[in-house]
């Protein structure tokens, strides 16, 4: 007797999971903006001066779509570095689509990498 109402059970909830999913509605993608950059100073001199202005900017609705910027900053040397990165991104939606209705997604990642290097001093005693 338990056998069958164990089976009716399982035959009850793989249909709810079956037929759910067309009663919901549809997940649309928002937008995503992407900055990524890396600024690294290596040097016996005190750590890198930096600037990193970043600027992302969505306007209407926006489904779907992606914009990325990279950049890369290095510096080797005895002396202290100045690092200035700007980036100006916009996404711009026609207005006519709902389904984007939520906020762009905006990520940013940054990193800013200061590599002390003692052999920098000795430097101008090998140059003579």
């Amino acid at each position: 007797m338990k056998f069958p109402a164990l089976v009716f059970g399982f035959l009850s909830v793989s249909s709810i999971l079956i037929f759910s999913p067309s009663a919901t509605n549809s997940a649309s993608g928002q937008c995503v903006q992407l900055d990524q950059s890396v600024q690294v100073s290596i040097s016996g001199s005190s750590p890198a001066k930096r600037r990193n202005n970043i600027e992302l900017r969505s306007e209407g609705s926006c489904t779907g779509s992606y914009g990325v910027t990279t950049g890369t900053q290095v510096h080797v040397g005895p002396g202290q570095a100045v690092q200035e990165r700007n980036v100006r991104q916009t996404l711009r939606g026609d207005g006519k689509n709902q389904a984007g209705s939520g906020r762009t997604i905006q990520i940013r990642v940054n990193p800013q990498i200061d590599v002390r290097n003692p052999a920098d001093k000795y430097r101008n005693l090998i140059d003579r």
